[in-house]
């Protein structure tokens, strides 16, 4: 099994035997077991359309699972996979899996990596929930032994150029528990405080452009930055989107030479300060190794990537030309669960931490927390919607709130632990919809 393999290079105590009991146990699948039918429920509210998915099967057990909000092709990819699982045992997880990832094919282009996994992840989330279900034992046990019970997160913080909605808008999630914060930065320079590079352009084939920031520049986001860190004292502190987000990598971007200038400034005492624990966040497209591997060796601030990135190779071709310090897999976009639980584990073997991306529903954050659970140096997982006060209502099965003094406990239930509530999602149904849970078979 890759997943055995994967974890037993770790050497890490405690880890080997139970993961290995565990996956030899589930592995030939429950007996008599087999998918009946998928269905998919669509709310909005969140960065767009989410959409949760519910595999039923012929015992009555059903199983969820969710698609990355961003991802807006995902229901064409859960109708192209829909037939192809029909019938198939959902507890022999893997098998599932290498099906819908054959049929959607999503590394074929990086640049649509965050267009054609969404339902990968969702299927094969339900399929764990489902074994989990069948024994009777939370996800995280069946992929290994619990370190974490609780699961600490960071929250995003949009751009907030007017300085008293900044200050309410962090004081409002220092009140809420937040004990580390990330800010985006995107917006905040005008044109007249960039230029063209005069580097060669390296992204040009994802239709981007190099820039380079002049003193001004840099001085704004200095000074934005600082104001951040004067409310909230000794947290840690990232930053993301210098420009516009794009998993495309389009757009503007910084140039290496500006790249690394920008880290060094805010990896000092008063800004990010690179001693406490932030990062620098997909400063520029993560597909883009050896200048991300230039700006790593002239930079001793973290650096963060990884959310747009499908399964295994690519990160391997991340880290190992060395440019990053910490992984951040998406789950609903890297291939689900057991994908980004191997991936983490190989990724501190090699010494890069891990930190989860997530701007989905709290079932996107519950998957995160399983695999959070067994990860020995795991940083944060983010809280993308700490302003979104229904958020916790969406889900049943757990203490409410979600989060408490900052951490997300560990569900202990059977599956994902977790099940969506259809009443609060019935309340924000896109435009036009009527029915919450629309059949796909």
């Amino acid at each position: 099994m890759l997943g055995v393999t994967a974890i037993a290079t770790t050497g890490i105590p405690g880890l080997i035997d139970p993961f290995f009991h565990a996956r030899a146990a589930i592995s030939p699948g429950e007996k008599g077991i087999y998918i009946t039918k998928i269905s998919v429920a669509s709310f909005s509210g969140l960065n767009t359309t989410a959409r949760i998915v519910r595999i039923d099967t012929n015992k009555g057990i059903s199983g969820y699972g969710e698609c990355r909000v961003e991802d807006t092709n995902a229901r064409t990819e859960l109708t192209k996979c829909s037939p192809l699982i029909m019938g198939m045992n959902p507890t022999q997880v893997d098998k599932v899996f290498d099906v819908i990832t054959a049929a959607l094919n999503p590394t074929k282009d990086w640049k649509q990596i965050t267009y054609a996994s969404g339902a990968i992840a969702a299927i094969e989330c339900a399929c764990w929930d489902i074994t989990g279900k069948v024994y009777n034992v939370p996800i995280w046990k069946l992929l290994g032994t619990k370190v974490n019970d609780r699961m600490r997160m960071y929250c995003d913080t949009p751009v907030r150029t007017n300085l008293s909605s900044r200050k309410a808008e962090i004081q409002s999630r220092i009140d809420q528990g937040f004990t580390w914060f990330k800010t985006d930065l995107n917006g905040i320079l005008t044109n007249s405080d960039y230029t063209t590079s005069p580097d060669p352009n390296p992204y040009t084939e994802s239709g981007g452009s190099a820039k380079k920031i002049l003193d001004s520049g840099y001085t704004k986001f200095r000074d934005y930055v600082a104001s951040f860190r004067s409310m909230i004292g000794e947290a840690p502190l990232s930053a993301d989107h210098f420009f516009d987000w794009s998993p495309r990598g389009g757009g503007n971007q910084l140039d290496v030479a500006s790249a690394i200038q920008l880290s060094n400034y805010l990896a000092e005492p008063g800004y990010l300060d690179k001693t406490k624990g932030g990062w620098m966040e997909d400063i520029i497209p993560w597909h883009y190794y050896s200048e991300l591997a230039q700006i790593n060796a002239g930079t001793d601030m973290p650096l963060l990537s990884g959310e747009d990135m499908f399964g295994f190779d690519e990160l391997k071709n991340m880290v190992n030309a060395d440019a990053t310090n910490y992984f951040h897999p998406d789950p609903t976009t890297f291939g689900g669960i057991h994908q980004s639980r191997q991936a983490a584990m190989w990724s501190h073997d090699k010494g890069v931490k891990t930190a989860l991306h997530q701007s989905n529903s709290p079932i996107a954050m519950m998957m995160c927390a399983h695999i959070a659970a067994g990860i020995p140096d795991f940083l944060s997982c983010e809280h993308h919607y700490p302003e979104i006060s229904w958020y916790d209502s969406l889900i049943d099965g757990v203490p409410k709130p979600l989060m408490v003094d900052g951490y997300v406990q560990i569900p202990d239930g059977p599956g994902l632990g977790v099940t969506p509530n259809d009443a609060t999602m019935s309340k924000h149904l896109p435009w036009g919809t009527t029915t919450l849970w629309q059949s796909l078979t």
